[in-house]
């Protein structure tokens, strides 16, 4: 991450009064219209997509003081402070204009996501997506219903037939397909597991660039913004998940089913991006050596991790029956401990909790 930068008190001031501005001209509701400041950002209704149509409160647009970034975690609208305005019609001028435009400039680099990857992209994957119906003709992947033999079985013996369309299934071959998805429920990468013990590997992976390339369609981008595409399609639950507010890293796609605003990666020797330097981040990686060992190392960083044993043991749950949060649930179905109401609790960032990882 780049080094703290300071806007000054007068700017910020006028600013908050464009942003206050560009709320009443985009929502009627009180509550849309209210803005949350904080140290690092605004925090307000997105005016582009009109934010939550479940609950006002909700606010998922967010301007950045470090270089007057807006981003939404609602549609992925990325834009400069200056580009913001303008849509608006309110954009500065004069001397105002200048420094703002010249403070982005200088500090654009602050608003990045692991080596070269930034938000703007976000919005990119998303227009990029696809339909399952695309998806199908490429794959010959169906949906899966109460009658989908092998697979629908298979969903229900981990407590996940409930989230029938996060997956799909192909018959002929007998593979699962693990969707990443947007908010739409439109398709970036997936995961494909074999269900048949055929020898082949257990887990493939297709990137957005892969998926393309099957599908034989054109994917009208750069080379810098290929690399960080296919990453992101990587990153299961990427485009739906708040990162302004706590979120979870698991190492799969299938524990990140359980919690929401999760992100899951495609094994812990697989993570793709660092999402160290984000406050609001926390791992919950799975309960053997590998797993451990990398959030110990999260831990030593200062970044928040589950503390396993202390968990375990504390709920008198034998470590050999557990070995990550889809294993935790399907064993409080059939125990009923009340253990998964307790998970927050059994977090840390203190580094003298390692004995407890």
């Amino acid at each position: 991450m780049g080094a703290e930068v300071l806007i000054s008190s007068e700017m910020k001031a006028r600013i908050i009064d464009k942003v206050v501005r560009v709320l009443h001209l985009n929502h009627s509701h009180p509550e849309k219209r209210r803005m949350l400041e904080s140290k690092e950002r605004l925090n307000f209704a997105c005016p582009y997509c009109g934010d939550s149509t479940d609950s006002a409160r909700k606010k998922r647009g967010n301007l950045y003081w470090k270089n007057l970034q807006f981003h939404c975690y609602n549609c992925s609208a990325h834009e400069s402070l200056d580009t913001f305005l303008k849509d608006h019609n309110l954009n500065f001028e004069g001397e105002d204009r200048i420094d703002v435009i010249n403070f982005i400039k200088e500090n654009r680099k602050n608003f990045s996501l692991g080596e070269n990857l930034e938000f703007h992209l976000f919005e990119k994957a998303n227009k990029l997506s696809l339909s399952f119906d695309e998806v199908a003709l490429g794959f010959n992947v169906y949906p899966i219903n109460s009658l989908t033999y092998r697979a629908y079985p298979y969903l229900k013996s981990r407590l996940l037939h409930h989230k029938t369309e996060k997956f799909g299934y192909d018959p002929r071959r007998k593979e699962l397909y693990v969707f990443n998805l947007t908010s739409s429920n439109k398709i970036i990468g997936f995961q494909v597991r074999a269900l048949d013990n055929n020898g082949g590997p257990k887990y493939k992976t297709w990137n957005i660039e892969r998926i393309y390339d099957r599908l034989k369609k054109p994917l009208n981008v750069n080379e810098e913004e290929l690399d960080s595409l296919n990453k992101i399609s990587m990153i299961f639950g990427i485009l739906t998940t708040d990162l302004s507010r706590q979120f979870t890293v698991f190492e799969g796609p299938i524990d990140s089913f359980f919690m929401s605003n999760t992100i899951g990666l495609t094994g812990v020797k697989k993570q793709i991006l660092d999402f160290d330097d984000i406050p609001t981040v926390r791992y919950f990686f799975d309960n053997d050596i590998e797993g451990k060992s990398k959030m110990i190392q999260k831990l030593k960083r200062g970044n928040t991790v589950f503390m396993w044993d202390k968990f375990l043991k504390d709920f008198r749950i034998p470590s050999k029956k557990v070995k990550d949060l889809n294993d935790l649930v399907k064993y409080e179905y059939k125990h009923r401990t009340g253990c998964l109401n307790a998970l927050d609790k059994y977090f840390t960032n203190n580094h003298l909790d390692i004995i407890f990882i």
